[in-house]
């Protein structure tokens, strides 16, 4: 039964990453508000949803019920840290990318209505992530002091990150219109966001099985963790301004 459900959480999730990591593209390089950028967002963000929830729902079966995960006995305490770091991290990035839609899709849709921004799962979801990223913060601050290795520092940049996100994301579900077009702007930021999301996972999780862990290993071994976000929050301000 564990075996069928691994399998089929697995298929979901790189299926409906793969066609997400295309379908990202699309509303990037069409005429904004035009039929193929909208058809191709309504992908995306299916995807997107998909993609969160399967990470979700197998980082906290991994990390609660170990023994039914592993197919052994076996307690979270047994589990190397390095391998809880990487589940953790899974999981965090799956809560990101399940409020960087939501931000971006709710954005969109309440954009003549502001004041229906603030929907039920967005006001879940909201405290969630600096929640979330405060328990990766601790975790990788604890092993940094135990001396376990410079990777540690990763949930350490992550968590900090989610938690700092919090105030203005707070400001805005208070005040969801501050200027005429920050529904636009907000919708970009989510989207955007969620397709940061999408290419750190690919590279720290799919790349090193596409190119047999090279990606994770050496000098140059944190790359993946943060190109996407090197490369999308400039282009996202850039973006802004223009």
């Amino acid at each position: 039964m564990a075996d069928t459900m691994h399998d089929l959480l697995r298929a979901l999730h790189i299926s409906t990453g793969f066609v997400g990591l295309a379908a990202f593209w699309i509303p990037a390089a069409v005429r904004k508000g035009g039929r193929l950028h909208v058809a191709a967002g309504r992908v995306f963000a299916a995807c997107a949803y998909a993609v969160a929830l399967t990470a979700l729902g197998s980082t906290s079966w991994a990390l609660l019920y170990p023994s039914s995960w592993a197919g052994e006995p076996v307690s979270l305490g047994q589990v190397p840290a390095d391998e809880i770091m990487f589940l953790a991290i899974l999981g965090f990035l799956g809560l990101l990318l399940l409020h960087g839609v939501e931000t971006g899709v709710r954005a969109m849709r309440t954009r003549r209505h502001p004041d229906q921004f603030a929907g039920r799962r967005l006001r879940l979801l909201s405290p969630a992530v600096p929640a979330a990223g405060l328990g990766l913060f601790v975790f990788g601050l604890f092993h940094l002091v135990q001396g376990s290795g410079g990777l540690f520092l990763i949930p350490v940049a992550l968590g900090g990150a989610g938690i700092a996100g919090y105030f203005e994301d707070r400001r805005f579900l208070a005040n969801p219109r501050p200027t005429p077009m920050a529904w636009w702007y907000t919708h970009m930021e989510g989207m955007i966001g969620s397709g940061i999301a999408f290419h750190t996972a690919f590279l720290v999780f799919g790349g090193q099985r596409l190119f047999g862990g090279a990606l994770m290993q050496g000098t140059w071994s944190f790359l993946p963790w943060i190109l996407p976000s090197l490369l999308g929050f400039p282009a996202l301000h850039v973006w802004t301004r223009y």
